[in-house]
């Protein structure tokens, strides 16, 4: 009796185990979102509010955008035709009509020959990477890595070639080049990436589990329930916030910061 009961018993955990395993390797490898429940500490800010001292924005600030038509470049773009920039261009491979507004101007572009549009990043002062997809969409790992990291260092290089003042990446927690698993992996190696571009200024927002608010993945509406998260519309207000702040307050050159959940909420002034 007492040896089918450890049988039993051996059998939970490992179907317990094996399980948890798989949904985090779905979320990191499929998804692209990841749990966040505790803080990231590496290079935190602490936000500051405005000033004008240093930066006029009614003078014409511009801004150049990728991942514009995404679940947080939607609401991105929102922020931005709404704040103080004069211009506002997002690159795209098909133009979104549910965003109209005379600052906004949508380019439909060759994500694979990115360098036939220099001009477009002509005269920007800021620069915002909200480009994500995830394996499955890319249809392998090989794929994912091409569409992430391809797009991400030529959008990069492009934006430093024609001084750009300042770069806003949305990665993701746990990003980290050595990690094990391909979207933190690749999330981390962009970041690296930018950092060795020399901007400026290098803000690198990495939320945890993302609430898009449409619940059409299963996994979602699980996690969402349970875990801590930052709904896109928040995570868009306070790149948009901090954006204008650097341009406000003008950090001293070559300076990286990175924010969690923690900090995004204090930026957006959800705390």
């Amino acid at each position: 009796m007492n040896l089918i009961y450890m049988q039993n018993n051996k059998k939970f955990y490992f179907i317990l185990i094996t399980s948890i395993a798989f949904i985090f390797q779905y979320i990191y490898n499929n998804s692209g979102y990841f749990i966040n429940t505790i803080s990231e500490t590496s290079e935190i800010s602490n936000y500051k509010p405005y000033n004008f001292k240093h930066y006029n924005m009614s003078q014409g600030a511009k801004c150049i955008v990728i991942g514009g038509t995404g679940a947080t470049g939607k609401h991105l773009i929102r922020e931005l035709v709404d704040s103080k920039f004069v211009q506002v261009t997002s690159l795209v491979r098909k133009e979104d009509p549910s965003i109209q507004s005379e600052k906004l101007k949508q380019v439909v572009v060759d994500f694979d020959h990115l360098e036939n549009y220099k001009q477009e990043f002509q005269g920007k002062d800021v620069a915002f990477d909200v480009l994500g997809t995830t394996k499955k969409q890319a249809g392998s790992a090989e794929k994912f890595r091409e569409i992430e990291m391809g797009i991400a260092s030529k959008f990069s290089e492009l934006s430093k070639e024609a001084g750009v003042r300042s770069m806003h990446l949305l990665t993701s927690t746990g990003s980290n080049p050595n990690s094990f698993f391909l979207y933190p992996k690749v999330k981390g190696e962009i970041e690296e990436k930018m950092k060795k571009e020399g901007f400026h200024y290098l803000s690198i927002f990495r939320p945890g589990f993302l609430d898009r608010g449409v619940g059409d993945r299963w996994i979602e509406n699980v996690l969402i329930k349970v875990m801590p998260s930052v709904k896109v519309s928040t995570l868009a207000k306070a790149m948009r916030i901090e954006a204008e702040n650097e341009l406000l307050n003008s950090p001293s050159p070559n300076t990286v910061k990175v924010y969690s959940n923690k900090e995004i909420f204090e930026i957006a002034g959800e705390k």
